[in-house]
């Protein structure tokens, strides 16, 4: 079978160094991966990226602002004409920092906010980080870079969505991105953060309200990892994991991926041994994703009527959970079909 789409969108993982040490972090973010890219590698890969049609580069890590080469690869994707996204904690994000982003064109930058100060400080392990992610986001707001709020949906901040939603509405922000924990890598070591069918159904529910309201100073309410069924009507029907069939991701030592939640084992080649091309376009890469066909769903999703279009859910949720694809735990509109075991 000849695959014929191109990665549009590129998640690149430019260090797994960190400066914080989250409860949720799937990657266990903290030292550098041994053998990273080095500078001259990473420009290399970034030359490869106008062939196959690359449309958005999103810069992660780790904590990607910490290597000290960020800039020069940022601006090498600015030179081919290739938007660039930085997703970051804003632990370093100052005066100095904002002015590299606006130098850069930075396009937009993904900010994490995991709860209010006391929940968000412990889910970081990092006393004090509230406020300067807070600061971080008045000196984009200031600067005119366009952000959004990353929140990773847990038990300990589900409850506080609410009030989340009203502080960042009084914030000005804009966009606010929900995403479910995957449980995988340092989660794991905090058991009791993954949500359950009922911890779904309150989630989803509560996007569906605030999606409702149509007050223009409300926050816009985005879904990922396998949310994006919540809100109805908007952009069609989601068609499952786009990884291997728009988007990949790039781990800091070349290793490529499907999707970067994905367990670091679930790789289909290092761009060290062939081109990003070749790993691509090659017919036995992420099979997973390009080959499906609804016999493969595992026994949480056969027979289910959204099969056809969510292909069994976010591929890292259902293989981090259950060892197999398509077969997604965590699930809104399960939760929902079965809402009458939880009232």
């Amino acid at each position: 079978m000849n695959f014929e789409v191109f990665p549009l969108i590129i998640g690149w993982e430019l260090t797994l160094e960190c400066n914080m040490r989250c409860r949720h972090c799937g990657s266990t973010a903290g030292a550098k991966r041994p053998n990273e890219l080095t500078t001259k590698e990473a420009l290399d890969l970034c030359d490869q990226f106008p062939d196959l049609l690359v449309q958005e580069v999103d810069i992660t890590g780790g904590e990607p602002l910490l290597r000290k080469d960020w800039t020069i690869i940022a601006g090498h994707l600015q030179d081919l004409g290739i938007p660039v996204n930085i997703l970051t904690n804003g632990l370093v994000m100052d005066s100095e920092m904002i002015a590299k982003m606006k130098e850069l064109d930075i396009r937009a930058v993904g900010l994490s906010i995991d709860g209010l100060r006391e929940v968000h400080d412990r889910f970081r392990n990092y006393r004090g980080s509230y406020e300067k992610t807070l600061n971080a986001m008045r000196l984009m707001q200031e600067a005119g870079i366009k952000y959004n709020i990353i929140t990773t949906v847990n038990k300990e901040n589900l409850g506080q969505l609410p009030a989340m939603h009203d502080v960042f509405r009084d914030l000005g922000v804009r966009h606010w991105r929900l995403q479910p924990l995957i449980p995988m890598g340092r989660a794991l070591q905090n058991p009791g953060l993954e949500l359950n069918d009922e911890d779904m159904l309150a989630l989803g529910n509560f996007i569906r309200k605030q999606a409702a309201d149509p007050d223009p100073v409300n926050p816009d309410i985005m879904c990922s990892d396998g949310l994006e069924y919540v809100k109805p009507g908007i952009g069609g029907p989601w068609r499952g994991c786009p990884g291997g069939i728009i988007s990949c991701g790039i781990m800091s030592d070349g290793r490529v991926k499907g999707c970067l939640s994905l367990p670091d084992e679930v790789c289909e080649g290092n761009i060290r041994d062939r081109d990003l091309w070749d790993i691509w376009f090659d017919p036995a890469s992420f099979a997973y994703t390009r080959y499906f066909n609804q016999e493969d769903a595992g026994p949480l999703c056969t027979g289910c009527e959204k099969l056809g279009d969510c292909q069994g859910g976010c591929s890292s949720s259902s293989y981090t959970g259950t060892g197999i694809f398509h077969n997604d735990p965590v699930c809104f509109f399960r939760a929902e079909h079965n809402q009458n075991k939880f009232t």
